[in-house]
């Protein structure tokens, strides 16, 4: 697994413009985004698990799904004090929805990554 950046794949890519753009759209409405986001990092799951040929049901849903958690959290967090700030607070949204899903694509790679080896499944992982 790589954190160069050049070498991120297109579902890294695409779901990080995703994120932010619906931060952006959902921003108005206070942690409605949140809610959003954690289907789209779940849809964002399945394409990496798929990547590392596991299946929908083989993901590892527990270790993602808590750091998910967090990391939603703490956006809220965010959110929470920018919020009532107009334009700060939808580029906030979108600067830490994009940040987030970052982060949290490469760690749940690394989690795919991690449950292949152990159900002994070959993938192509997320460098291209």
């Amino acid at each position: 697994m790589s954190d160069d950046p050049g070498k991120s794949s297109k579902i890294l890519r695409t779901t990080t413009w995703v994120s932010a753009a619906t931060a952006v759209v959902l921003s108005p409405i206070p942690f409605a985004d949140e809610v959003v986001l954690f289907g789209v990092y779940a849809g964002m799951s399945v394409s990496i698990g798929k990547k590392y040929a596991l299946s929908a049901r083989d993901v590892p849903w527990r270790s993602i799904a808590k750091r998910t958690a967090l990391g939603l959290a703490a956006r809220a967090a965010v959110s929470g004090l920018v919020g009532f700030i107009p334009g700060v607070a939808a580029v906030a949204n979108a600067v830490s929805a994009a940040a987030l899903t970052h982060r949290l694509g490469r760690f749940i790679e690394g989690e795919c990554e991690a449950r292949a080896t152990e159900l002994g499944k070959k993938g192509r992982g997320l460098a291209l």
